[in-house]
């Protein structure tokens, strides 16, 4: 390609969209670097496009957020208590326009995003349970070359604190992505996103049971609920890979299944897709083709493959099957979904209910920015809490968690977040109750959400509840860390799985430890008595 329009272009890879590559055409007669007048975004309107003037809120937040993006220097470090967090931009002269020039640092800077002091981050009073597992991908170590970062953090949920690290350096995993458990929650199972592998690892202990080699990109992982098979998208390739457990723990290849329709069909590169909650469906969004796959697990077909937003990245699926959640990254939308169960009136499986709009929502000005209100963009992962009451997710351009109230469909409550905010995950809290885990890119804490203190059903006293600093290396590990220490946050994995219909698999152990409500998050499963879901034979 070859560009000759002055102006700043940026690239984005729609399977790892956090890899930018920018560009400036340089008009040499005009003063300063030609950035244009306008700026485009490919994706946040039902037209497909919105173009604002450059020299404006939203062009200069993308601007900030390419270079926190692009340069470990300006990653949030949570160990630097006491210090000043001010990232490092370039100090030259743009042109923004006619009459426009500007020094880029000093407009950045402007915005009052930065500049905020570091604190000493305090631990969540209220317990939750298990463990919390995250994927801190950028994290080097000894043992493996740069360009095969990733380690697994294990937090306690318990004592609020680092418990392991594991890097598989003789294995070179390779960006670790995002995980899931085995039913029993003895087994672990990792993907590793810029490579080729699945990897399964007692839970226990951290030590390596088996690599997979199932293709390209294998970017998220989850277990079947009916047969305890697992599932893993490859965000590079066109299909979700099936296999097979053992009694013993370990997975042996069944087949691929394609995510797309019709002979000489694009690759969709599926991401992060939800199961149902009996097994028989799952939602991949497909970053590629700009829509989602609804998969019938009765007759292995595809239900529907409907358009959702530009680069659909993660869905959640209501505890109940009748509705499902696809972020649309580029879109900065959140597409609601007839889910697999016919349970809304009117509501055809895989159809689009409708687009909940995160960023040009009447809360946000391009131009002169926050109005009021909740808001996000770039959002990630979006999962629906185990109860169904609410979607919650991670917003990387803005730095927010946003919730969507399921009854409404409608966008009611932000909560500041960290750069590159990316992971959420639902686990339980002691005593009752779920507390979200969230994640980010490019600073190195675990953000504790605990989004209803009173359990009342509204998030209007949503707050952080505290946060671990997932920095600390002097823990039992694998591999020497030496560099980007805790960062990289993206896929969170909270153990026990307190899901509808995993929760109930849940041996009695872990079982003991929920309260009757978390046991059964909206009531017995169908075709089950509360006796059975409580402790069944598969417990004994």
């Amino acid at each position: 390609m070859t560009l000759t329009t002055p102006g700043l272009y940026v690239f984005v890879c729609k399977l790892h969209p956090y890899m930018l590559g920018g560009v400036i055409v340089n008009d040499a007669t005009t003063p300063g670097l030609d950035l244009g007048a306008n700026l485009t975004l490919l994706g946040p309107t039902a037209a497909g496009q919105v173009t604002f003037p450059t020299a404006t809120d939203l062009g200069l937040r993308l601007l900030r957020a390419f270079f926190v993006v692009t340069s470990p220097g300006n990653w949030k470090d949570y160990t630097k208590v006491g210090t000043i967090y001010q990232p490092t931009y370039p100090p030259v002269d743009v042109n923004a326009g006619p009459g426009i020039v500007v020094n880029l640092r000093d407009a950045i800077i402007s915005l009052n995003i930065d500049g905020q002091l570091i604190t000493k981050q305090e631990k969540p009073r209220k317990k939750g349970i298990g463990e919390v597992w995250i994927d801190t991908a950028y994290e080097l170590t000894q043992g493996k070359p740069e360009w095969t970062p990733g380690t697994m953090t294990v937090v306690s949920a318990t004592g609020w604190d680092v418990k392991r690290k594991i890097a598989l350096p003789e294995q070179k995993m390779n960006n670790g992505h995002t995980m899931w458990a085995s039913h029993d929650q003895k087994q672990i199972y990792q993907t590793e996103w810029h490579g080729k592998s699945l990897y399964v690892l007692n839970r226990a202990n951290g030590k390596l049971l088996q690599e997979l080699e199932i293709g390209n990109d294998p970017a998220h992982v989850m277990t079947r609920v009916d047969t305890q098979q697992v599932h893993v998208t490859l965000n590079g390739e066109d299909s979700v890979v099936e296999l097979n457990r053992a009694p013993s723990g370990l997975l042996t290849f069944v087949q691929n299944l394609t995510m797309s329709v019709g002979a000489g069909a694009k690759q969709t590169q599926p991401h992060a897709y939800w199961m149902g909650y009996d097994g028989k469906s799952m939602a991949p969004p497909n970053s590629n083709t700009n829509d989602s796959t609804l998969f019938d697990f009765n007759e292995y077909v595809i239900v529907g493959k409907e358009a959702t937003g530009v680069l659909p990245i993660a869905a959640g699926m209501m505890p109940d099957s009748s509705k499902y959640y696809v972020s649309n990254y580029l879109g900065h939308t959140t597409s609601v979904m007839c889910g697999p169960v016919n349970i809304i009136q009117g509501c055809i499986p895989g159809k689009k209910i409708k687009d909940i709009d995160l960023l040009l929502n009447g809360n946000y000005s391009p131009v002169t920015g926050p109005l009021g209100g909740p808001i996000g963009a770039l959002p990630i992962q979006t999962p629906v809490s185990p109860d169904g009451k609410f979607v919650i997710t991670g917003n990387t351009l803005t730095g927010t968690i946003t919730i969507i109230d399921t009854a409404t469909d409608t966008l009611v409550k932000m909560i500041a977040c960290d750069p590159g905010c990316h992971g959420v995950n639902f686990g339980a809290k002691k005593g009752g109750g779920y507390y979200a885990y969230v994640t980010s890119k490019f600073a190195n804490r675990l953000i504790v959400l605990d989004y209803d203190p009173n359990n009342d059903g509204n998030v209007d006293d949503a707050v952080i509840a505290g946060a671990v600093v997932l920095a600390k290396d002097n823990v039992p590990k694998d591999d020497k860390v030496i560099g980007n220490k805790g960062q990289g946050g993206q896929g969170v994995l909270p153990i026990p799985n307190v899901y509808n219909g995993w929760v109930q698999e849940l041996p009695i152990a872990y079982k003991a430890q929920l309260t009757k409500a978390q046991r059964n998050p909206i009531g017995p499963l169908p075709g089950r008595t509360p006796h059975d879901d409580h402790d069944d034979d598969h417990d004994k």
